[in-house]
């Protein structure tokens, strides 16, 4: 980047840093890359915030990339509290953490949801597979219709006749239950 602007009669100008403290802008001025001469304004909010010894000393013993971050960074935080003096940039702080724990939240409620579907496919898919195995059956031709989802049925009122199916309509039911939430201590279910 061009550290001196030069006009078109070929005399040349001063960054803001040194016309504000009327110097003659040297070659090798460390604020002329951030402050040329037309962002007089931009340079007086980072004084005004900063002061020019302190973003001196900040930036003289950085490299080129560094000096880069710490100039933006300055010039971001001064531009910021010249806009917003009460809050500068903890308000933006503040705005991004409430939307970080919005998301939060929202990913949370769709990880519920895929937990519960995923929860609804293996009932399912189990309850295809008791059909499949046992030939005989009178519903074998018909489908099932899972007509309470979050599964808030009374387990006692569910009839199965060999034992083997009825230990896994205990186990399926707990298992869900403790998906929802509904056991904070899990604890047998007898029928």
């Amino acid at each position: 980047m061009s550290i001196l602007k030069t006009r078109s009669n070929g005399t040349t100008q001063a960054c803001a840093a040194c016309k504000y403290r009327r110097r003659k802008c040297a070659p090798d001025c460390i604020l002329a890359p951030y402050f040329p001469h037309d962002r007089q304004r931009q340079f007086l909010i980072a004084h005004k915030l900063f002061g020019v010894c302190n973003i001196t000393k900040v930036i003289k013993d950085l490299n080129s990339p560094e000096k880069d971050i710490a100039m933006h960074t300055i010039i971001f935080q001064s531009d910021v509290r010249a806009n917003d003096p009460v809050g500068g940039c903890y308000r933006i702080i503040q705005e991004l953490q409430h939307q970080i724990e919005y998301s939060q939240a929202e990913l949370d409620l769709v990880f519920h949801q895929l937990a519960i579907c995923r929860a609804q496919a293996h009932q399912q898919q189990q309850q295809s597979h008791l059909q499949v195995q046992e030939p005989g059956d009178s519903t074998l031709g018909c489908e099932m219709v899972n007509a309470d989802p979050l599964n808030s049925y009374n387990s006692n009122n569910y009839y199965v006749e060999e034992p083997q199916e009825q230990q896994f309509a205990v186990d399926n039911h707990h298992h869900h239950l403790m998906i929802f939430g509904a056991f904070k201590n899990p604890q047998p279910v007898n029928l």
